[in-house]
């Protein structure tokens, strides 16, 4: 397993770290920790390492979207 596994795994992570801070806090709460937390990530990794972990989380996201949807037919 290479770079990519672990960043796809790391995606994954922080959407279920951000769902369960969204069911116990609520959402604006959730946003602004979210927002809190890829800042820091920005400063210690770098804008680049940010970026490519949200797009990560999209692909993620949009993954588990589409099993959703083809499970339900």
């Amino acid at each position: 397993m290479g770079m990519e596994h672990f960043k796809d795994c790391e995606a994954r992570e922080w959407i279920a770290r951000y769902r369960k801070k969204l069911l116990e806090e609520g959402r604006g709460e959730a946003i602004e920790w979210w927002n809190k937390t890829i800042k820091d990530i920005a400063t210690k990794r770098g804008q680049d390492a940010a970026d490519d972990l949200k797009r990560r989380m999209n692909e993620q996201r949009s993954k588990n979207d589409k099993k959703r949807s083809s499970q339900r037919m």
